[in-house]
């Protein structure tokens, strides 16, 4: 009987199943009732069916069909329903085939609303989106899907910040070609120009930094010409980073008669003035208000003296058991420093800044998503365009520069519903810096203490006994065992384990090696400053304007600036701590140098004249 099974055929198997000395049929449709609810069930009892030998044959046979047609008809149950996402968007059937193979289940919000409109729109679009919300699938969808005859001639254009970023995008958009013939290329400084001169000259599709792509236009190793689709990607970073004249440049050798997409995290007025002036009736997309603070993201202030920062960055990766993320400076310098000092206290951690070869960063993005190291210390701008995902927590070793910034930062973790963990390391001379984050990003930010030493040294003990135990169960002790007995002959076994312990692990769980951290009491912010505006009544200020002024120029709050007294030539206001510095900080680095500063004692004699 075993051998007549297994010599016929599936469909032989099948008719034999249905024969009447088992009688199914009249059963079937309850059969398949059981399958749709007890799919995960019966997959468990597959195995079973395989090995019990109480079934006979065609028993086992019976309930291994069973088991492989729920899983065959699981399976189709949610391709079939998660394709129904995405075909409401009026996509083809090569692209559904390929996000199904993707594993996509459902469009983000930003998909959902972008993908229609460029396949069905005429016009140009500028979208609010952060990083990490899908929005280079947003856009690289519709330009595959209306790429009908690759010719070898650039039809796409997408400018991205960094050179990290335009590898990124190039894969993903690579990603969604499916089968066709369409030539991706990322083009980025730090690279030889030859194999770049060679892929472009085939290339469907170009993704690259500002300033490789207008070296390329100006060796006309690249033209754009035929561009149908031109992609403004972050654009806010590439505005901060200085990149305006060199997209103003770019876009002048683009067709007039294009799809221009713009897409970015907030909206400066720099950004909307790009939008007025190179796009032509577009449509402003923004799927909901941009969140200042990520939901799933924990978000703690732990007050600190600068000397002991380092330390207690040791102690906050000491108590996680899996830490896995970001360590933000602020200059290249703190940045190399202080990976260097993690490498050397035996973690596994590594640097990257504007002034590492792109090769070694290359190497290391990929050690780093691989987990050879758990640990990146990076600046801001050498961290834009990162997208790592389970990222566990951002560390802010050195104050953002803004309420935008720490946006940025801690959005890195906290993804794809998973919870993650952002703290900032604050001196008391940062203090007023981090109310105006707290208050101008409406963080739900918790102040925290430096982990105690009693805390690290109980969490390292319990570590070091599970890695012992680990050890002893589950690898080959053979090497070790001859050495072991004779230590053991040699005195107290306790003893002799206590000095295994204390060479492998050095001096870990000494409270003596373990520098003090003192705790930090926080100053009060809640006071004024007075600041002397060079510009009064003859000027054409008013209340109104100043605040106006203030607002567009500072991103200031009206309701913060109060005290407001206008003379002829000059005008007072008074503003809290934070909001000063930010206003002169705003001013500084502008043509009107000088224009806003802290009242001195002989200004505000002149007003009281």
């Amino acid at each position: 009987m075993h051998e007549a099974v297994m010599g016929t055929s599936k469909r032989k198997i099948r008719v034999h199943l249905m024969s009447r000395d088992w009688n199914l049929m009249p059963i079937l449709p309850s059969v398949f009732i059981i399958i749709e609810l007890f799919t995960g069930f019966l997959r468990k009892i597959g195995y079973k069916a395989l090995t019990d030998k109480s079934l006979h044959h065609p028993q086992r046979y019976l309930v291994l069909s069973l088991c492989v047609s729920a899983r065959y008809f699981h399976y189709n149950k949610q391709r079939s329903f998660s394709l129904e996402h995405f075909k409401v968007l009026g996509l083809s059937e090569a692209m559904l085939k390929t996000l199904t193979n993707k594993g996509f289940s459902e469009p983000t919000p930003i998909q959902k609303a972008i993908i229609p409109f460029l396949l069905n729109e005429d016009r140009d679009v500028v979208a609010q989106a952060e990083t990490g919300t899908g929005k280079t699938a947003a856009f690289a969808i519709p330009i595959i899907e209306g790429i009908e005859a690759p010719n070898g001639k650039v039809k796409a254009l997408i400018l991205v910040p960094t050179r990290e970023l335009a590898l990124q995008v190039a894969g993903e958009i690579k990603s969604y070609k499916g089968k066709k013939k369409i030539e991706i290329v990322a083009v980025y400084g730090g690279q030889p120009f030859g194999p770049q001169r060679s892929a472009l000259k085939k290339a469907d599709i170009v993704v690259g930094t500002t300033g490789r792509i207008l070296d390329h236009l100006e060796k006309g190793t690249l033209r754009l010409d035929r561009v149908t689709h031109l992609v403004l990607d972050e654009a806010d970073e590439m505005l901060d980073m200085g990149f305006i004249d060199d997209i103003k440049a770019i876009l002048e050798h683009t067709p007039v008669k294009r799809r221009t997409m713009l897409f970015s995290a907030t909206m400066p007025r720099e950004v909307v003035a790009i939008a007025k002036r190179h796009m032509r009736n577009y449509e402003t997309i923004a799927t909901s208000p941009i969140k200042k603070a990520q939901q799933l993201t924990d978000q703690f202030f732990i007050p600190v003296r600068q000397p002991d920062k380092f330390d207690a960055l040791c102690r906050i990766i000491d108590v996680e058991p899996e830490f896995y993320g970001l360590v933000f400076c602020r200059t290249r310098v703190e940045t190399a420093e202080i990976a260097e000092r993690l490498v050397s206290a035996g973690y596994d951690a590594s640097g990257i800044h504007g002034e590492i070869d792109q090769r070694d960063r290359e190497q290391i993005m990929r050690r780093f998503r691989e987990k050879g190291i758990t640990i990146l210390v990076a600046t801001d701008v050498a961290a834009r365009g990162l997208d790592i995902n389970n990222l566990s927590h951002v560390i802010n070793y050195a104050l953002p520069q803004d309420p935008d910034a720490y946006i940025h930062r801690i959005g890195r973790t906290g993804r794809a519903g998973k919870k993650g963990i952002a703290i900032t390391l604050v001196t008391p001379q940062e203090q007023r810096a981090l109310d105006l984050i707290r208050r101008t990003s409406g963080s739900g930010m918790r102040k925290r203490d430096v982990p105690g030493v009693r805390d690290i040294i109980e969490l390292k003990r319990s570590r070091i006994k599970d890695e012992v135990i680990k050890v002893m169960n589950e690898e080959d002790l053979g090497p070790y065992a001859l050495l072991a007995a004779e230590l053991l002959e040699t005195g107290d076994p306790a003893t002799i384990l206590a000095a295994c312990l204390r060479h492998s692990f050095a001096d870990e769980l000494d409270p003596k090696s373990y520098k003090e951290i003192r705790t930090v009491a926080q100053t009060d912010t809640k006071a004024h400053t007075r600041l002397f505006v060079a510009r009064g009544r003859k000027h054409g200020m008013t209340p109104q304007n100043i605040l106006r002024f203030i607002r567009e120029h500072t991103g200031v709050k009206e309701k913060l600036v109060s005290n407001i007294e206008i003379k002829d030539d000059f005008t007072f206001i008074s503003v809290p701590q934070a909001e000063a510095d930010v206003i002169q900080k705003s001013f500084s680095h502008k043509r009107g140098r000088g224009l806003i500063s802290i009242a001195k004692p002989e200004q505000r004699r002149r007003m009281a004249g």
